[in-house]
Parts: C-alpha cells; structure tokens; sequence
C-alpha cells in the first residue's frame, strides 16, 4: 500500500546542536491508495467482488441503475433497470448480486460475470424492500407493506422461486435492516432514541427467534453480525459510539462499545472483516480495531471527504477495505485502502545533547505503534545520503546511534524503518548543527582592589555546561587604565580542569578605573569568548604612626621617627611637618623626607617649654591619600614659686577674709588667678590679674562656711604652671537670748538682767546656717573671788527643725551673785561646712 501521510516539522535549538527533526504524527495518517469519482446521484450501499474484480454500488430509492467500477473506483458499467436498488448482497459462491429493489418491489439477481440481470422476484404491490442477506441456503430481505414492515425470503434455488413474506418474525414499523454473519440473521428497526433488533437462527434455512428486544441504538444507518454470528454491530450516528451486543440475548456485549472520535462523530458505517476486524466510520474517520480489542489499532482519515452511511466494505483478499465518501460538494468517490489493518507506526529522533567537532555524539531515537513493539528491527541510518551502520530497535522502543565529524558542518540523517507483515514503515530526518560550543569567560568575585595588589577569580564555561575543557586551558588576561586607555598584557592564567576557575593576580601601582580583559581562545571544540571586569582601585588610606617622647628638654635637639603603612612609596615622597607652642599661634612648618618603605624622621629643636604639638601630614600620590598624625611632647620648663596665704585661718560667720598669692620669678607671664571652693559648693573664680612689683595678688571674700583658695599660674615660656592652696574655717553665728527678767542694772560698764529669786530664767540659742539635729550646750559662770568660774556645762540639746533650742536656769541660793550663760555648737562629725562655735556672754544678777 503506498501511505500517504501528513508531516510535521519541528525544530530544535540547544547550544552547538541546532536540530531540524522531522516526524510522523502517530494514528492520523490520510491515505488513499486510489480514490476514483463516482458517477452517482445518491448513495446506498456497496458490495465489493473481488473475484470478479468488481464493485458494485447502488443509489437508493429514485435511481434506475447499479453502477460497476473496477477495483480501482474506475466505472465500468451501469446495470441498467434497476428501480431504486437499495440493499445489495453477493451469493456465497460470489456468482450473484442480489438487489432490492425499492422502487421495483422485487428481489433482482444479476449474474456477477455478465453484469446483467438474470431473475427477478416480486415482494408484493405496494412492497418497498430496501435490504437484502443471504443466509442459510436463502435470501432474506426486509420491505414495507401496507405501511408496515417485514421479512422476506426466497429459496433461489427453488425450481419456482419466490419471495415470500414471513410474519412469524416479528412486527415492524418500517422496514428493517438486515445482516448475516455465521448463520445467524439480525434485523434492526430505528425507533429514535431507541432500535427494535430481533436476532434469528437461519442454518436450516428457517428462521427461528434468537432474541427480540430493544436496544439502546437510535436511527441506524449500518447493522453487521461477525463471521462467528456471535455479535451484533449496530451504526447510529445518534452515538458515541459502535455499539456491540451479543447475538443470543441483545445484551450488551464484552466489549459493548468501539469509539470513532467523542462528541459529534456520528457513527454511521460498519464493516466485519472474515477475521473479526472492525471498521467504523464517522465524522472523524475511519477506526479499525482488532475483534474485542477497544484500542484502535488505525484512524484513517481521507482526503476525498466524510464516508458515506453504511460506506464500508471489506474485500474477500480480507486486506482490502472499501469506503465510499461524500465532499462537501455532493460529490462520491471510491477509496482503496490496501493494507489498513497494517498497524501505523512513528519514528522520532532526538537531538544529541551537543555535537561538536572531534567529539563522538550520539543522536537517539524511538518509533512507536499501537500494536506490539517490533523490538530488534533493524533501521536503516543514513548521513547526508551515505549509508552508516544499522541500528537496532530496543524492548522498550527506542534506539540510539553515534556518528564523529571533525570539523563543523550541518549533516542530515534519515533513519527509516522498513516495516513487516503487521506495521507500516517509517521514516525520520534529523538535522544536526556540528558547531563549536560556546563559551563564557567571566570575573566572578574580587577579593582584592588596591594598587599593590588586584585579586580576581573568574570561570570559564560552555553553554549548558556541556563538554570539557583539556588540561592546560588558559585566559589571557590584560588590563586597561580607563583614564589613558591604555591596555597592558599581563599573560595567561590557567584554568583549573576540574572548577573551571581562575584566579588573577596583578599590581597596576596606582588608584583608578581599570577593566581587566580576559580572552578564552577557543580550541577544537569550544568556541572563543571575552569580556572585561571592571574594578574601581582605590587609593591606599594609609596609617601613619609617630613614635615621639612623652617629655623633652627645652633647648635641646630632639628627634623622633613615624611609619606610613601600604608602602612601598615613590622616591622623593615627603611629609610637612608643623609644630604648634605657647609661643606660636601660627605654626612652624618644615618638610622631611619619606623613605621607601614609608620611614620617617622628625628633627627639631624646640625653644619653648610646655606643651609642644607636631603635626605631620602627608599628602597623598597616585596611590596613597592623604594622611596625618600628631604628637605631643612636653617641653621641660623651670618650676615656678607660687604661694597663698590668708588674714586669719578661721573666720566669723559672713566675715570677710583677705587672700594674698605671691608669685616668684617667671619668664614673660605674670598673670595669676584666684578661687574660692566653699565646702559642698562649686569652685567661683574671684578674681584674675597681675602680680604687682612685690610679686602679690590680693583679693577678699566674705566666709560663711569653710573655705580653700587656689592661686593659679598658667605659666609661661619657660617657666611651668604652678597652683597653691589655702584652707580656712567658717564659723556658724549664734543668737542667744535671755527672758524673764524684770529690768537691768550695770555693773564696770556690762549691763546685767535683772531676775527675781523665784523666777527660772529661759535661754534660748539659735544657729545660723540651720544645723537641724546638731548639738549645742549651754554653759554658767558665777563671779566670785575676782574671778569667773564654771558652775555647770549642760549636756548636748538637739536643735530643732528651725536651728534653735533652750534650757532654763534654776536660781536656788544665787541671791544678789553675778552670773553670765553663753551657748557653744558642737559639731558633729557629719557636718563639715563649719566648725564648732561659741556665743557671746550674757549677764544677770538675782534680786529678792
């Protein structure tokens, strides 16, 4: 059979491999081996006779003739007289075509050798037969009769033969369809959504019921029964599906359907081949499928249009299958299909993972097919037409082969397989781009940037990561100064077989803008790549370290080192040194050379004492910014003479103390301050001035509590600062009061209260500032004997919330003495603003 079939083309791009394929799409073939127009007004039915290498085809009610073609589709001739022929049906020795005739009302016979009609036999006025079987020695026919219909026989080899109406054999409405297969008659009347089938035994040429019921058919269009009269096949574009029951009770059989397609493929022809294949055919073509097996061994589409209801027939060769068609046209055709049952196969390849030149690749492949694998064909495999070595189909369907070619190129290969007695033949091309593979070489990572040392890793890969790199593989590196554009070389790096890194090491001495330039260049099998790193170099921050003294002598060479770090540095390099002192508000500046290795040495003498600052800058290359350090040395300076006296060391309550500081020799300062630091209070400045002719500055200051004073010489040019301190006593101030006398008298000039002898006298002391909880004591002296003399001390009275407290005297036997109290306040160890303090006296005298 030649196949003719669509074909797809896909195409494939994967890295050095660009891969043309071309495939056969499985279970769609559209093929014909002849397709021949037919000159019909309408279709019917179809008979193929291969022994006589004819087909007949009649064309329903209204036509006149059957029309013969040869096997091909070509007309032979027109059997004329034909009133209506309708259902068509070949004797078992294949000598006679029977025919209803449904506008003749009769049964024809038509010598299949002459082609012309031999007999004719009436089914009655008013009959319309429109199908026809041969069974069991007679011919069977199902007509319509006084708006009713039945079956029919007749015994053709009768000496009178006649059609005979048979009423046992169920009521019909309308004329039923019928088929024959291993002596077994069916019968089916479309009812709708419904069939009436009755299913008959008709081995001794009478029919007896096998089965009568409804079945869940429609509007059939093609009725079959196998070769083995075990199955019923009934058509009904109503359906999904062929649907298939058994003969002896119309249930369902096993399978009970045989699919054409899913929604809309309005199943409506039906042919059994001798060996149990099942053809089917609907909107969506033809299915063959192999007895019981419900998967289709073939869908054949075809190209000359839809086939026709009930268009299916099989040859007697059993190879052979029929089908008449109609194009949207109107037109029929007559399609040939040699060999369909032939199992359809497909055969793909697929593209090497790469192929590059000198490498061995390898292309695969697999073909496929609805029946079983044909595992261990050989297929045939060619290159650009030259034959290579065969390859062998595997258990599981596929298939690999190797080809090598050394330079770039782009061969087709065309594996084809040869198919055998049970599968078609295949073929596949492939298109394989031999091409280097591409690469990438990168900068990956930098793990250094400055201008002594650049560090950069990078890879090298082919696309995909696909092939390997030989040992010894290198980029070359170069490295440009994007300010000038210049480029420099700066060799090869290797690149490490097994990572496929590479690490670059480099110094371009100075800070700037560089893009590093690696270059693979490419080998046997790998093409060549490049592409630059860009890396901002920034210029060292150098540290800069001074080793200088603490301390120097003034007017004596002194000499000490710094360092600057990221050297080396170029010749000629020098710091700025400045050096900043008491005598120098704008400092004194002088340079000193850098060595190599960033070493320095600072040279001076200095001439001022004190604090001396050296500042060294150094102010940046093309490879190092700027940097600066500062030291500070104290420059000797002679001690200077400096004291602090006061007027008293202990002073009354808001006295007024006097200060003196004298200052001794200096150099060119004479400037001297004076502070007063009140316990528990913050240090006040008093005054700041200079020392006069005898070296004295005084100041004054009102005493409340205890006091230190500072005098203060900041120093001069060589002689150092200098501070001396003097501390003195507060005391607190003490009211104490007498009451209860009656009036006062004088005594040597000191007024005296006057008490009576009954009266106890209340003395009271207050204390300022407030000693709350501190303790005061009174004391009493009596004169006597020129002198005074202590009677009594009291014990410690607490002053209260308001600094104040009182005690009462007794005046027991003190008739006409001289008596005098005063207070003192003790303090404790918890107060240190002041000092402990006595009262003033006060006198009294008892009277009667």
């Amino acid at each position: 059979m030649r196949l003719r079939q669509a074909s797809l083309v896909t195409t494939f791009s994967l890295v050095a491999g660009l891969t043309t394929v071309t495939l056969v799409l499985p279970g769609s073939a559209v093929y014909a081996d002849d397709t021949a127009a037919l000159p019909l007004t309408g279709y019917a039915h179809l008979v193929a006779d291969t022994a006589h290498q004819h087909v007949f085809i009649s064309q329903g009610p209204g036509s006149t003739g059957i029309v013969v073609t040869d096997l091909s589709g070509t007309p032979v001739t027109t059997v004329a007289g034909e009133q209506g022929a309708t259902g068509l049906a070949l004797s078992p020795d294949g000598g006679t075509l029977y025919a209803a005739l449904a506008d003749g009302g009769a049964i024809a016979a038509i010598d299949t050798t002459t082609l012309t009609e031999t007999a004719r036999w009436s089914t009655g006025a008013g009959s319309s037969p429109v199908s026809v079987a041969v069974a069991g020695g007679r011919v069977w026919y199902g007509y319509t009769a006084g708006g009713k219909g039945g079956i029919g026989s007749l015994d053709p080899s009768a000496p009178a033969p006649a059609a005979t109406p048979q009423p046992a054999l169920s009521q019909w409405t309308t004329a039923p369809l019928l088929a024959t297969g291993g002596d077994v008659l069916a019968a089916e009347e479309p009812q709708g959504g419904l069939s009436h089938v009755a299913t008959f035994a008709v081995a001794s040429g009478t029919a007896s019921v096998k089965a009568d019921t409804w079945v869940y058919g429609g509007t059939a269009t093609a009725l079959a029964v196998t070769g083995d009269g075990t199955r019923v096949l009934l058509a009904a574009p109503q359906q999904l599906a062929l649907r298939a029951y058994r003969a002896t009770d119309l249930a369902a059989a096993d399978p009970g359907a045989y699919f054409t397609g899913g929604s809309g493929s309005a199943p409506g022809s039906v042919a059994v081949d001798t060996d149990g294949t099942v053809a089917v055919a609907g909107t969506s073509g033809i299915y063959l499928y192999a007895g019981t097996d419900t998967l289709a061994e073939n869908h054949l589409t075809l190209p000359s249009g839809t086939v026709a209801p009930d268009g299916l027939e099989w040859g007697a060769d059993g190879t052979t299958l029929y089908a008449v068609t109609k194009d949207p046209s109107g037109g029929y055709s007559l399609n040939v299909l040699d060999a369909p049952k032939l199992t359809d196969t497909e055969l793909t390849l697929r593209h090497p993972q790469y192929a590059v030149p000198t490498e061995r690749y390898t292309v695969g492949g697999s073909l496929s097919t609805r029946g079983l694998l044909p595992a261990g064909a050989a297929l045939k495999v060619t290159r650009d037409g030259t034959t290579l070595p065969d390859t062998t189909l595997g258990a599981d369907g596929t298939f690999t082969f190797t080809d090598l070619r050394q330079d770039e190129s782009t061969p087709a290969y065309q594996v084809t397989y040869a198919g055998d007695a049970t599968h078609r033949p295949a073929t596949a091309s492939l298109t394989v781009n031999v091409a280097k593979l591409p690469t990438n070489v990168v900068g990956t990572d930098i793990t250094s940037a400055s201008p002594g040392s650049v560090v950069l890793t990078g890879s090298l890969s082919a696309q995909l990561g696909l092939g390997t790199f030989p040992q010894g593989t290198t980029v070359q590196v170069a490295r440009r100064d994007e300010a000038t554009q210049q480029s420099v070389p700066l060799g090869s790096v290797p690149v490490d077989p097994a990572t496929l890194r590479f690490t670059v090491t480099d110094a371009p001495g100075s800070a700037g803008s560089f893009t590093y330039l690696l270059t693979y260049a490419g080998d046997t099998t790998h093409q060549p790549s490049e592409s630059g790193m860009g890396i901002m170099v920034a210029p060292y921050a150098p540290a800069l370290t001074l080793s200088a003294p603490a301390t120097a002598a003034r007017g004596t060479a002194l000499s000490f080192n710094g360092k600057l770090g990221d050297g080396p540095y170029p010749t000629g390099r020098t710091v700025t040194v400045s050096r900043k002192d008491a005598a120098h508000s704008t400092p004194v500046t002088w340079t000193a050379p850098v060595a190599a290795d960033g070493t320095l040495t600072v040279k001076d003498t200095p001439d001022t004492g004190g604090a001396t600052t050296y500042t060294v800058t150094y102010p940046g290359d093309a490879s190092h910014r700027a940097a600066t350090a500062l030291a500070t040395v104290q420059v000797s300076r002679a001690a200077s003479a400096l004291t602090l006296t006061s007027s008293a060391p202990s002073y009354a309550y808001g006295a007024t103390a006097t200060v003196t500081a004298h200052l001794g020799t200096t150099y060119n300062g004479r400037t001297v301050s004076l502070y007063a630091t009140p316990y528990g209070g913050a240090k006040t400045l008093l005054t700041t001035g200079t020392a006069d002719a005898n070296g004295n500055l005084k100041v004054t200051y009102k005493v409340t509590r205890n006091t230190t004073f500072t005098a203060s010489f900041a120093g001069d040019y060589r002689y150092a600062p200098a501070t001396a301190t003097r501390a003195v006593n507060g005391y607190v101030k003490i009211a104490t009061a007498l009451s209860g006398s009656y009036t006062s008298t004088t005594y040597s000039k000191i007024s005296y209260r006057v008490f009576h002898k009954t009266v106890k006298p209340t003395v009271t002391a207050t204390v300022t500032p407030n000693k709350a909880g501190q303790c005061e004591r009174f004391q009493v002296q009596r004169y006597y004997s020129a002198a005074w003399h202590t009677i009594t001390t009291s014990g410690c009275h607490a002053l209260s919330s308001t600094s104040s407290t009182k005690t009462q005297l007794s005046l027991t036997n003190a008739l006409n003495q001289k008596f005098r109290v005063r207070s003192e306040y003790e303090r404790s160890t918890k107060d240190l603003t002041n000092v402990s303090t006595w009262s003033g006296w006060l006198y009294f005298t008892v009277r009667t």
